[in-house]
């Protein structure tokens, strides 16, 4: 017999509003915003494009990334994910591999091969044992699912530790 744990995330998300969020527009703010004019976060914080096909994975992704102090996007697909990720520039793209039009293993070899991309971190996150696969493809780093908070968030940090002299020594370059 199998056991299942569930981690219930708050019912209201911890916005600095004096109006109350409802179900439906805390829904509302979690979907990408496509009509965004692509520019650096305001208030310095690191910019991840999350790709993932799976709202309730969005959702929970969203909100622990959040929470840790990034600003985060998203995309449904890869073929869009490669056009946002064009337009914002992104310090992490976190893909999984299993989605739509432009898988997430093609995905990271698209950005790998692009001159104007090729700095940003790829973190491929999947429920398929694709270590290899992933890393062949370009990756930086490789999560197995299934989503832990705290796993993804200090594997986030620890990849923007890790590019921060490379960015500047690509500079000089």
């Amino acid at each position: 017999m199998a056991n299942c744990w569930v981690r219930r995330l708050p019912y209201q998300t911890r916005y600095r509003s004096t109006n109350p969020v409802t179900r439906t527009n805390q829904l509302t703010a979690l979907e990408p915003m496509q009509h965004r004019e692509p520019t650096p976060d305001s208030e310095g914080r690191a910019i991840i494009l999350v790709v993932e096909r799976d709202p309730h994975i969005r959702e929970l992704e969203s909100y622990f990334l959040n929470e840790a102090g990034f600003a985060v996007d998203f995309a449904a697909d890869g073929i869009a994910a490669l056009e946002r990720a064009r337009q914002l520039k992104p310090d992490i793209i976190i893909t999984e591999v299993l989605v739509p039009k432009l898988d997430g293993l093609a995905l990271c070899r698209a950005v790998k091969n692009d001159p104007q991309l090729r700095h940003i971190v790829m973190l491929v996150f999947s429920i398929l044992a694709v270590q290899s696969r992933a890393s062949e493809a370009g990756a930086d780093a490789f999560l197995m699912k299934p989503l832990a908070e705290k796993r993804l968030v200090d594997t986030v940090r620890q990849l923007l530790l890790l590019r921060r002299p490379s960015t500047t020594e690509g500079a000089r370059a």
